[in-house]
């Protein structure tokens, strides 16, 4: 991994008390046990938030037929609803597969065979804790899993860049609709160190356990191969006004991206914009829309 971001020593950290007593703190307690730092690093700080389910949710749930899949040591739970070509859905960080309940019942009068997932650390699925290579590794098996009958993609937040991440090795030609990605993720990851106030030689050695643990590089991961997506048929969807996934993330895609589709939203924040009646039907519309005829470069 290029660590050159997070060993940067001009901004150590955003210079509060609270950051300045962290930074202090993370950086001698590691120093003394770097092994212990590491281990408690990794699974608190990247601690997943649960999802509380509504009532309709739950119920929804309840409908689903619902197994598991194995990677390594991990067990992912995976969802389906219906019958007929595969609609995968992948949800973002303290997400759940159950915030699409509105897209998942629309889809499911359109006669898709809906399939979603928890991602690890989440939900049913193993662990307390995750990662973004996690989440692509989780994406990754759950879509060899369906790649047969896979006829299009859905995905929220970081669930988008994991799912743009494994388009790139999908050789059909998928409708995939992306809502709210992630921009930079190493520069995210950054501002939250600095913002917590982590010792930064903590940080990066945490990074180094995930990326040895995932067999994944998160600098590759942070770039998208777009000639490699280009042969799918991609809307991004993106709330102008969004603040935690800023909205130049999908211009930045849409620019890259030949083809592809950008319909910006406004007022509907991060998480609204997956209720958005608006929003639902532009998507199923592109899902169930005739594929474009898509020439390879």
């Amino acid at each position: 991994m290029n660590t050159q971001i997070l060993d940067s020593s001009i901004n150590k950290h955003d210079r509060t008390l609270k950051s300045n007593a962290t930074y202090w703190l993370s950086k001698h307690a590691f120093q003394l046990a770097p092994a212990l730092m590491t281990k408690l690093m990794r699974e608190q700080g990247f601690r997943v938030r649960p999802y509380k389910l509504s009532a309709e949710q739950l119920a929804l749930k309840e409908q689903a037929r619902s197994y598991a899949l194995r990677f390594d040591d991990n067990s992912i739970q995976v969802f389906e609803w219906g019958s007929g070509p595969v609609v995968l859905l992948a949800h973002g960080w303290s997400g759940s597969p159950l915030q699409f309940d509105t897209l998942i019942r629309a889809l499911l009068a359109q006669n898709y065979k809906v399939v979603a997932f928890d991602q690890k650390g989440h939900g049913a699925s193993s662990g307390h804790y995750s990662s973004f290579p996690e989440f692509v590794r989780s994406t990754e098996l759950v879509a060899a899993h369906y790649r047969t009958g896979l006829h299009g993609v859905v995905a929220h937040s970081i669930g988008s860049n994991s799912i743009l991440k494994v388009c790139e090795c999908l050789t059909p030609s998928l409708k995939v609709a992306a809502i709210a990605p992630v921009g930079d993720f190493l520069q995210m990851l950054e501002t939250v160190r600095r913002r917590v106030g982590i010792y930064e030689g903590l940080f990066t050695q945490v990074i180094r356990k995930i990326e040895t643990d995932s067999g994944l590089q998160l600098a590759e991961l942070n770039q998208l191969d777009y000639s490699k997506i280009a042969h799918h048929d991609v809307l991004l969807v993106h709330d102008r006004y969004d603040k935690i996934n800023e909205f130049d993330a999908s211009v930045e895609i849409h620019k890259n991206l030949q083809g592809s589709i950008l319909m910006p939203t406004e007022m509907l924040g991060h998480s609204r914009i997956l209720k958005d009646q608006a929003v639902i039907d532009r998507v199923v519309t592109h899902i169930t829309s005739e594929p474009p005829q898509h020439t390879m470069q």
